[in-house]
């Protein structure tokens, strides 16, 4: 007599690459014991294959441990050889922290694709630097620009002003000499 395995009855919540089809895939399933997130790696042509079956909390513990690892690994990618090519290309001037707190930052925006290959700054990173440099100068240019005109146009409303001033001391003035004179 054959035996035939029994098919998976676990109802399917959510699927997602691991990496990439070529790498694994991750499964979330409804079963007995309730949710569960079924990871199976099997690298193409590596013959070689990993299952892990996790809670979702077990897996939220392991993303919060990953998250934490990457930041540290990725912080410590920060090189003074890395930070000297950034203030030489991209932020000239700042300092070691202003550099690495604007790379934290473009980090997170860009969810860890910031170093490249050779210890530089990934071609997409450095465009963003160059971008966010110019903008600010923009803005620093522009203020400059509305405080100056905020200025002169409190200099042309007092020049009216002393136009006007002016005018009406020259009518009074002339009123003034006209009444000195004798009648004629």
């Amino acid at each position: 007599m054959v035996t035939v395995p029994t098919a998976d009855r676990r109802a399917v919540i959510a699927r997602s690459a691991f990496l990439s089809d070529d790498v694994g895939q991750m499964v979330a399933r409804h079963d007995a014991e309730g949710p569960t997130i079924d990871v199976d790696l099997a690298p193409a042509d590596s013959g070689q294959h990993v299952h892990i079956a996790l809670t979702p909390s077990e897996a939220r513990l392991i993303a919060g441990q990953l998250t934490d690892l990457a930041a540290t690994a990725q912080r410590a990618g920060w090189t003074p050889e890395v930070l000297a090519d950034v203030r030489e290309r991209y932020l000239p001037g700042r300092t070691d922290q202003q550099i690495i707190e604007r790379l934290d930052a473009l980090t997170t925006r860009l969810g860890g694709l910031v170093l490249g290959y050779k210890g530089r700054i990934d071609w997409k990173a450095g465009r963003i630097l160059t971008a966010e440099v110019g903008a600010e100068l923009l803005d620093r240019a522009a203020t400059a620009l509305d405080a100056a005109e905020q200025h002169l146009t409190a200099h042309q409303q007092a020049v009216e002003q002393l136009g006007a001033v002016k005018a009406e001391l020259e009518e009074l003035r002339r009123y003034y000499r006209t009444e000195s004179e004798p009648a004629r």
